[in-house]
This record gives C-alpha cells, sequence and structure tokens, in this order.
C-alpha cells in the first residue's frame, strides 16, 4: 500500500488534472489495495472509476463506511502516480 501525508486538492480536482480516461478503473490505480477500492465498490451506488470518484466531494467519500482519511489520501497519492507514469 502507498504511504501517503496528506495530498492537496480534491479527487475531483486531482482526477480532472491527470489526464486519464474517466473510465479508468479505481482498482487499477497504481499501489491501491483492496482496503481503498473494496468500500467505493461497495458504495451506493458503486464507484468504480475515475469518473464515479469526480463525481463525489472529498466530504461525501469520507462517508462511505470503511473509507477514511488515510483511504482517501491514498487514493489521491494512487490518481497522481498514474498521472505521472500515463
Amino acid at each position: 500500500m502507498i504511504t501517503t501525508s496528506p495530498t492537496p486538492g480534491s479527487v475531483a480536482d486531482l482526477v480532472a488534472k491527470a489526464g486519464l480516461p474517466d473510465n479508468h478503473p479505481i482498482k487499477e490505480l497504481p499501489g491501491l489495495t483492496w482496503h481503498a477500492t473494496n468500500p467505493l465498490k461497495d458504495a451506493q451506488p458503486p464507484i468504480l472509476t475515475l469518473d464515479d470518484l469526480a463525481a463525489r466531494t472529498d466530504n461525501e467519500l469520507l462517508q462511505i463506511p470503511g473509507f477514511g482519511g488515510r483511504r482517501l489520501d491514498a487514493v489521491k497519492a494512487a490518481i497522481i502516480t498514474a498521472s505521472e507514469g500515463r
């Protein structure tokens, strides 16, 4: 799993700047484990792609059971890493 420090910017901002396809699966972001992806997959409605992720605010994501600040930071770091590797 990626070790993270708080990442500036909202998830939506990071997704917009990443230049990755909207339909890019979250589970394929580098370094993420099921600890971060399963709560998103189990959300209602499920959050499976970057487009789904960008449609939610950080506060909405933090309301998902099992998805806290550390997991949010891990997702943000993974988006940054994926955008640097494209």
